[in-house]
């Protein structure tokens, strides 16, 4: 029988143990970081993926708390290490909430899950509690890729993978950082579980919002399809994606640096409108892209779209190029 004397024995074993093993540890920790990345990061975005080793004791901590009262009352030989599954972690950070079960399926197909914790389904069972959010597996490789020499020293390596949103992980960061959740006044626990309320209302409604702007996108492309009576109104980004992609299909737009050029453009004239720049394109993409050959210039497809807008009314859109630009463009086509 393992009586509480014993325990501090057992501490200098996972001691040495963490010690000796640390390196193969760490490099576990990339050899997974690095599979994952591959079979998530083309199909689903992320923000980051992440790996560490937990400290050395935070693991005696979290295993006096959860397991040695239990060990002990059974009389059971033990090793620290075999009940620490999260000895080695894995954190994936999305940015949707529906991102988190299309990333677990992904998982699945690669890696034998050992245990599931999913502390989002835990939270919204409960009517009145908010907090800390995450889908937490115990993993280990599946049994095909132990075949591979780079995965097969791994094989009884059991890691933690934390599936979560960038809402999600913020709120862990500053939960973490509130040092008195438990036995507060009730008036500064409401305030805390109102504040824990307030991102999970804010990652519902980023979901929400990328919903609605894949929907406005599906509506800009139908609209320029069917040559709709909406085109004469003001040009938006949602709008100018589907003319600059049909024009550009090979050329990657990334959403934000779109929208940065659709404002320069209002900026210019705020009346712009989608049927405006179709006629430039229209008319004038074939004029650009001649001076670029005969100039042997290199124009990516926005300095190509900003000289094609210029062409339809120099005097008008004359801030849409620099100086030395304009004379270049006027001396050609002159």
């Amino acid at each position: 029988m393992i009586y509480k004397m014993d325990f501090e024995k057992k501490v200098t074993e996972f001691h040495s143990y963490y010690h000796d093993h640390h390196a193969f540890l760490i490099s576990a920790g990339e050899v997974f970081r690095t599979l994952i990345c591959a079979l998530v990061v083309d199909q689903v975005p992320v923000d980051s993926v992440t790996t560490r080793v937990k400290e050395r004791d935070e693991c005696v901590d979290k295993f006096k708390r959860k397991y040695l009262d239990d060990i002990e009352r059974a009389g059971e030989d033990y090793q620290i290490q075999n009940h620490i599954t999260d000895l080695v972690g894995v954190r994936i950070v999305c940015l949707y909430t529906d991102d988190v079960k299309k990333i677990q399926t992904l998982i699945e197909d690669n890696f034998t899950e050992i245990d599931i914790t999913d502390k989002t389904s835990q939270l919204e069972s409960t009517e009145d509690k908010f907090g800390y959010k995450s889908l937490h597996l115990d993993l280990k490789l599946k049994e095909d890729r132990l075949t591979l020499p780079e995965y097969s020293k791994f094989k009884d390596v059991v890691f933690e993978l934390q599936i979560r949103t960038i809402i999600q992980d913020a709120w862990s960061v500053l939960d973490h950082k509130i040092k008195y959740k438990k036995n507060i006044p009730l008036d500064l626990k409401r305030r805390i579980n109102r504040l824990s309320a307030l991102f999970e209302v804010a990652d519902e409604e980023f979901l929400r919002i990328k919903g609605e702007t894949q929907k406005e996108q599906e509506k800009a492309k139908t609209e320029i399809s069917e040559n709709s009576k909406q085109l004469q109104d003001n040009l938006d980004v949602f709008k100018f994606l589907s003319v600059a992609e049909k024009h550009f299909p090979f050329y990657r737009f990334i959403e934000y640096k779109a929208d940065g050029f659709v404002g320069d453009i209002l900026s210019i004239d705020p009346t712009f409108s989608t049927e405006t720049l179709i006629k430039a394109l229209e008319e004038n993409k074939d004029r650009v892209e001649k001076y670029i050959e005969e100039k042997a210039n290199y124009m990516n497809p926005y300095t190509i779209i900003r000289h094609a807008i210029y062409m339809l009314n120099q005097e008008r859109f004359n801030g849409l190029l620099f100086e030395v630009q304009r004379r270049a463009i006027e001396e050609w086509l002159n």
